[in-house]
Parts: C-alpha cells; sequence; structure tokens
C-alpha cells in the first residue's frame, strides 16, 4: 500500500500529521519526498530512522495535540551533533497536519487504487499551499501554472521534466515558476509483479523478506495447508490443483520464481513461462544439474535455446552461501534488488 492510500484511510477516523522529507542538503538517511505518517499510537513509513525519525515523530504528535484544524509549516534539521547523527547533512522536513480527507488526497488514493499513475503537485511556498493530484485522465487545472502541468503531464510519460529518461529512485522534481516554489512527485510507486511458486521452507522465507519490499506477490501453491488464509496487503495465497494455469493470469513483465515440491511441477511450468514474451524474469531453484536436464527436457518440448538462456539457475548470489532456506532466501531476493530484471528494456 502507497502512503496515499494508507493516508486516506487513516483519515476517514484520525488526525494524521504527514511528515515530508523535503530539501537536503548534503548527506542524509533517505531521498526527497520520503514520508512519515503520524497519528496519537501510529507510525507509517520512514524518513531514515535515527534520530531525526525519533524527533519528528515527537514533534508530530505535539502537533496533534496543539492544533485541530488543518495546518503546516516547514523545520529545518541538522544531521550533525546536535541530532547525535553522523550524516553531515541538512534537511528540511515539512509538517502537515490533517484532520479529515482533502479532496487531492481522496484523488490521489482512487488513482492508485485503480492502479493509475498519480502525481502530486504542491506549491510549498505560502501560507496555504496548493496540493493537486493529477492523473493521466485528468483535464488540466487553473490552479496550476501551465509549466507546472506539463512537468506533471511528463513525469506521468516516465519522462523527467528536463526531457531525459526519469530515475525510479528519484521522483521527485521541484520547479520555481514566478514567486512560486512547486514540488512534483509521482506519488507512491508502482509494486513490481513476483508469481512465486512453491510454499516449502524456502519460499515461506522469500515471503517473509518480500513483503517488506516493494512486491506484490501472487503466492501458489496446490498444498492447502502450506498457505496462510491471508497474506497480508502485498501477499495474495492462491490454492490451487493447477498451479500452471496461473502462468497465463500474470501481469506483463512478471517476475516468476519456481521452487515447488515436484520438479515435474517445476518443469511445467517453466515450459509455460518461457512460452510467454513478456516475463521479466524466471528463477528456478535447484543446482547446476538440475538446471542443464531442464535445459535438455524443455529443448525436447519446443524451446528454443534463445529462450532458455532467460531461465536463472541456481537462483541467488554467489557470495551468499549456505542452503538453510533463509540463506537461499536472502540470497535470491538480494539478486532481484541488484539486478532488479523488470526495469530491463529487453525483456
Amino acid at each position: 500500500m502507497n502512503w496515499p492510500q494508507k493516508l486516506a484511510r487513516i483519515l476517514q477516523t484520525e488526525a494524521c500529521v504527514v511528515v515530508t522529507l523535503n530539501l537536503i542538503l548534503g548527506s542524509a538517511p533517505r531521498e526527497s519526498g520520503s514520508r512519515l505518517l503520524v497519528t496519537s499510537d501510529e507510525v507509517f513509513g520512514s524518513i531514515g530512522g535515527g534520530n531525526l525519525e525519533f524527533t519528528a515523530i515527537r514533534q508530530a504528535r505535539e502537533l496533534l495535540q496543539a492544533q485541530d484544524a488543518p495546518y503546516q509549516e516547514s523545520r529545518p534539521f541538522g544531521l550533525g551533533p546536535k541530532l547525535n547523527q553522523c550524516c553531515g547533512g541538512a534537511v528540511t522536513l515539512n509538517f502537515e497536519l490533517l484532520s479529515s480527507c482533502p479532496g487531492w488526497v481522496s484523488a490521489l488514493a482512487n488513482g492508485l487504487d485503480q492502479q493509475e499513475p498519480m502525481v502530486l503537485a504542491m506549491e510549498t511556498g505560502s501560507a496555504k499551499p496548493i496540493r493537486l493530484a493529477i492523473g493521466k485522465k485528468q483535464a488540466e487545472s487553473p490552479e496550476a501554472p501551465a509549466g507546472v502541468w506539463r512537468a506533471a503531464t511528463r513525469l506521468l510519460e516516465g519522462v523527467h521534466p528536463t526531457g531525459e529518461a526519469s530515475d525510479k529512485e528519484s521522483s521527485v522534481t521541484v520547479l520555481e515558476n514566478d514567486d512560486q516554489n512547486w514540488w512534483i512527485e509521482l506519488a507512491g510507486k508502482d509494486l513490481q509483479p513476483l508469481i512465486l511458486f512453491g510454499a516449502g521452507h524456502v519460499g515461506q522465507e522469500v515471503v517473509r523478506l518480500l513483503e517488506r519490499l516493494p512486491f506484490e506477490v501472487t503466492w501458489v501453491d496446490s498444498r492447502k495447508d502450506y498457505l496462510p488464509e491471508s497474506g497480508g496487503e502485498k501477499i495474495h495465497p492462491v490454492f490451487t490443483q493447477d498451479p500452471v494455469s496461473e502462468v497465463a493470469t500474470a501481469a506483463p513483465n512478471s517476475v516468476f520464481v519456481v521452487m515447488t515440491h515436484s520438479h515435474e511441477l517445476d518443469e511445467n511450468l517453466c515450459l509455460e513461462i518461457l512460452q510467454r514474451e513478456d516475463f521479466a524474469w524466471l528463477g528456478l531453484i535447484g543446482s547446476k544439474t538440475k538446471h542443464r536436464r531442464f535445459l535438455q527436457r524443455l529443448n525436447k518440448r519446443g524451446i528454443s535455446e534463445e529462450k532458455l538462456a532467460r531461465l536463472v539457475c541456481p537462483i541467488g548470489l554467489v557470495g551468499i552461501r549456505g542452503k538453510q532456506p533463509a540463506t537461499i532466501a536472502l540470497s535470491l531476493v538480494a539478486q532481484l534488488m541488484m539486478e532488479q530484471p523488470w526495469t530491463n528494456e529487453n525483456n
């Protein structure tokens, strides 16, 4: 769940302070646009931990106690001796108290619920800053200067407002328009679809890691007792007697991980996945011997050598050794996060 969706749910029942890591000078523990959602007894998100985050949470709760009406202000923080942190940089945190759900939060949340890319455009330099939720299908708003709207539109198209391809790690752009300062960002990054076949010991450990990372996981097994009834917001258990049928329903550019209890099922899954033209990555648990045998068998079943080259087996980083389930899971997830094959334009 992205922060606009979480914020919309919180505001249905209670007030919340949105703490945004804004301006950064020098070294900082998180990137611009990182957020904390702070209520009287809950915290969602992170701006980097440490004393900066501890102080921000305390100040946000003080604001909740002191104010009833919507309110916002920016506060500078030096990341040095005063906060007992050694980053050495400085940041500005924006504190925004919301007592009910404004239209821009609802619009962002609804758009993301529909899996539509959304941009948040914020005018940050005035006492009553403007907040605009901008989607691809939305008509131009008179509140946004033409340059801001144009920049937001380019960002929705995956192009940086300067004309370069956008960097997924830095989705924030600061624009100066006349006497106004605008902050434009993608509101919530898309979760990478991953289909995990197998709920054995290794599969269980893989899911424990993936649920903390930006993945939307479909977790498939033919053994009902191995799957939980509910996997939370990002983990979707699927019990089926025909796991192979789940391959066709996967989204384009999905990551596939195959680690079932049956070599025959593993082979049939790989066959079905390799016949797709639009998958991002296919990893198969096993040894080099299993890999070699699967290549021979799948080639006999009509899979070309070019397609077989995309079958990754063994899985995981070479430098992480060990056969314990948690070690294998760590190695696999580290490989995915390091290589990020879903960003490869050749897939």
